[in-house]
């Protein structure tokens, strides 16, 4: 299973994202999730339970396992990531105010609002591997709490 594949980027911006030439977006869509991955595991797990503030594998283990998250908590983000980073810029000619290059601050805004979100609401994380996220195996991130 994936974060995202062809037919969720259909569904969140449309079809038209095919009509350039390329039929399929599955790399960029890859490479996306790696990044969003990446962004959970340094911003959520090791900020959080990998630190002194609470004790390392408190609830979550003392390795951050990729496979433990909900992936379609993260299908926007990751559409939102491969936009602006990888489909985009591919897309684009990069001459004067080409539409993809408009496009890419656009995509690129909505990827850092939906992983706040997303952080804010909880990240969904299956610690004991049951195939089942309980509401204690939802945490929250916050930010604006100052450690001693």
């Amino acid at each position: 299973m994936a974060f995202a594949n062809n037919e969720n980027l259909m569904e969140l911006v449309g079809t038209t994202i095919f009509d350039h030439g390329v039929e399929d977006f599955t790399d960029e869509l890859n490479r996306a999730e790696s990044d969003v991955k990446r962004y959970i595991e340094v911003n959520w797990f090791k900020e959080t339970y990998a630190t002194k503030r609470k004790l390392v594998g408190s609830t979550v283990g003392s390795v951050f396992d990729a496979t433990l998250l909900t992936e379609t908590q993260w299908t926007h983000g990751t559409i939102y990531l491969a936009m602006y980073r990888y489909i985009l810029p591919r897309l684009s000619p990069f001459r004067g105010e080409d539409s993809f290059s408009n496009q890419i601050s656009f995509y690129k805004e909505r990827y850092f609002e939906e992983i706040r979100e997303e952080m804010a609401k909880g990240v969904e994380y299956d610690a004991n591997d049951d195939g089942v996220v309980t509401e204690a195996e939802t945490h929250t991130h916050r930010k604006d709490r100052v450690y001693r």
